[in-house]
């Protein structure tokens, strides 16, 4: 399995691009930058987007996504979450106030998008890849997923504060070779991390104690630009070679 990753930032500010890992080329995990980075050739090739949540940083592209998709005469993508996620996305975003109706467009029977839902806690066969969605906690309805291609994969919080099913499952999990976690604010910022639905370096150490995982590959993302020198600082600090920040535009091999 080959993860680009198109976006890992929490913000999207001058050079820094939001969540976006694009699977063997065909699959988006999350479409917060797709469009920006991606040519047409590229794009002609996604069957498949995987959603975590409905927070602009994570679903932004996907506008600009399914309108190049009808100017090139590209039609139907699958759109995959589970419902809670699905229906924010067709009441809030494709509702013709917002963005046009791509369910429907150009016709019902041939719509660009295709929902897809798929349920919490159980796999589901997306294209040469399962995923399974698990419940995070964070401001609106949103799920991590495990990630496998056969026997092996990788597993993602997205957006979370701390939380207790996502590290109990990574901790029973099989062909598990990394984790790619939320640490969006600095360790000082703890409380506003909480508040928000977010971790720190220092959460994101205790979660992996805890559940016995202090060694196993992580890869931290969500990282807030104007943050980003003071958690790779926070990071030095520690000497967990296990553990590094997420690198826009690094091509990950599982």
């Amino acid at each position: 399995m080959k993860i680009d990753v198109l976006g890992c930032y929490g913000n999207s500010i001058g050079d820094f691009k939001t969540t976006s890992f694009l699977i063997d080329d065909s699959i988006l995990l999350d479409a917060g930058t797709v469009t920006g980075v991606l040519k047409d050739e590229q794009i002609k090739k996604i069957k498949h987007i995987i959603v975590t949540h409905t927070h602009l940083d994570h679903i932004k592209d996907l506008v600009f996504l399914v309108d190049e998709l009808v100017m090139m005469g590209r039609y139907k993508i699958e759109l995959v979450s589970v419902k809670q996620v699905l229906d924010i996305i067709a009441h809030n975003l494709f509702n013709n106030l917002l963005w046009p109706d791509f369910t429907v467009i150009p016709s019902y029977d041939n719509a660009v998008i295709k929902p897809r839902e798929i349920l919490l806690n159980e796999y589901a066969q997306i294209g040469e890849i399962t995923v399974k969605p698990v419940l995070m906690t964070h401001t609106v309805y949103c799920v991590g997923y495990v990630v496998k291609k056969g026997e092996k994969g990788f597993m993602f919080t997205s957006d979370t504060g701390p939380t207790k099913a996502f590290w109990e499952q990574a901790q029973k999990e099989k062909g598990i070779e990394f984790i790619i976690a939320d640490v969006s604010f600095p360790n000082r910022m703890d409380e506003l991390a909480r508040i928000s639905g977010h971790m720190t370096l220092s959460m994101l150490i205790e979660h992996l104690e805890r559940y016995d995982l202090q060694n196993k590959p992580v890869f931290i993302t969500h990282i807030k630009p104007i943050f980003l020198e003071e958690i790779i600082h926070e990071l030095a600090q520690l000497s967990r070679p296990n553990i590094r920040p997420l690198i826009q535009g690094e091509t990950i091999h599982v």
